[in-house]
């Protein structure tokens, strides 16, 4: 029995996903990539991959996926919604944290929307087009995740003996690496507990840093094989989700509270998201009536 037809909706749901998904893969048998391409993307890579794999048969006469070394369609379909919904808590999570630092810091706050106003205009929301020219916007969002990775420790297992801080670890040990540490020691960071946004700047003493495991210094994603697979997609739909919100609306706290009493502490587990969410509320402060 489904009295409020939760069972239908759930149906048509997965049948929406589905067909997204399967119009994701058959514009990429259509228009197939190398790796290499420059506008490749994960898609095309298991299609390359499934290609050599099958000597170059990797669609039937209608162009759909045939079963082959163990994997079908299903397979990608279903590695393609891992990556787009794995991360969904996490991408709320770093929202979230950002708004709430650029809210108990005004002057950063100001600063980026002045960039959206210069860069954007008054009369329009942030298209994907936009994002590669909001350089603060970025400094911002990194700044965020060196203060509040998403995954606060990282798992790993030792492929080798080795030896670290003096220490002897064997091989195969269990390693649990403090993201949410690294990310604010002193030695590494200059004013390590403060949010500056400016030290990511290309005049700034960190500005050559990057997330993607390049650095040791800054890892909220991690870094070599088990880091994330999701960074490019989970970066850029907070990119683009921030833009919008900064751009479209001004932003205070409820009922006259000042930024100095926003409660800035987190919750301990696999992630650490905000212990008290954050309330902020909203004022158009874009020309035109529809955002």
């Amino acid at each position: 029995m489904d009295f409020q037809g939760i069972n239908k909706r759930l149906k048509r749901a997965r049948l929406a996903l589905d067909q997204f998904i399967d119009r994701i893969i058959d514009e990429h048998l259509a228009n197939p990539k190398e790796v290499d391409a420059p506008n490749a993307d994960m898609v095309d890579g298991m299609l390359v991959f499934l290609r050599e794999v099958d000597g170059g048969k990797a669609t039937s006469e209608t162009g759909d996926l045939q079963e082959f070394a163990g994997m079908t369609r299903n397979n990608i379909k279903a590695v393609i919604k891992d990556i787009m919904f794995g991360g969904t808590g996490s991408i709320a999570n770093i929202i979230e944290w950002t708004m709430a630092e650029l809210l108990k810091n005004p002057n950063e706050m100001k600063l980026v929307q002045q960039e959206l106003a210069e860069v954007i205009g008054m009369d329009c929301a942030v298209k994907e087009s936009d994002l590669d020219s909001l350089f603060y916007l970025k400094c911002v969002i990194k700044e965020t995740l060196r203060l509040h990775p998403p995954t606060p420790l990282l798992l790993h297992e030792t492929a080798e003996n080795c030896e670290v801080a003096g220490y002897f670890i064997t091989k195969q040990s269990r390693v649990m690496i403090n993201v949410w540490s690294i990310g604010r020691d002193k030695s590494s960071w200059e004013d390590a507990d403060l949010f500056k946004p400016d030290r990511f700047a290309p005049d700034g003493d960190s500005a050559n840093i990057d997330f993607k495991g390049n650095f040791f210094q800054l890892l909220p994603f991690g870094s070599g094989r088990r880091s994330c697979p999701g960074i490019q997609l989970g970066v850029y739909a907070v990119e683009l989700a921030l833009a919008n919100l900064l751009h479209s609306f001004d932003w205070t706290l409820p009922d006259g509270m000042k930024s100095s009493e926003l409660d800035m502490g987190d919750t301990v587990g696999l992630t650490a998201p905000k212990a008290v969410h954050l309330v902020a509320v909203p004022s158009l402060r874009l020309n035109y009536p529809s955002v």
